[in-house]
């Protein structure tokens, strides 16, 4: 792969011509969402970090119970921070401050739930 590929959405807006990048975006992802603003201290954070931010809006149907509301949720990729050769305790402290910072943002943009990617690998037990 090349290093300077960024990722899939950029390059099928660079590749594709927008009629038929709008059904190809249907197919991947349903129907077409609306791109939000990224607040200028979230967008900072990512800017400076070197990592990228991305916001969409979904509708949900009108309830009538319940007042609508607004719920900010955040999905993070992760990636590897050192290369492999490097000593685990060195890997695991670059990650865990790359998530960190990207935790920042999140914050900054004022997202409700985070949902991490395992950040280390490790092994968990669950007694019976």
């Amino acid at each position: 792969m090349s290093s300077d590929f960024d990722s899939l959405e950029r390059s099928l807006e660079q590749h594709i011509p927008e009629d038929e990048l709008r059904e190809v975006k249907r197919i991947l992802y349903g129907k077409e969402l609306q791109k939000l603003e990224i607040p200028s201290a979230a967008q900072s954070i990512a800017d400076s970090k070197d990592f990228e931010i991305n916001g969409y809006r979904f509708g949900a149907q009108f309830e009538t119970l319940r007042p609508p509301r607004i719920v900010r949720v955040g999905i993070v990729q992760n990636k590897i921070v050192l290369p492999t050769t490097e000593c685990l305790n060195a890997q695991r402290s670059a990650l865990h401050y790359r998530i960190a910072d990207i935790i920042s943002a999140a914050a900054a943009a004022n997202v409700n739930i985070l949902c991490l990617q395992e950040t280390w690998r490790k092994f968990i037990l669950f007694p019976s």
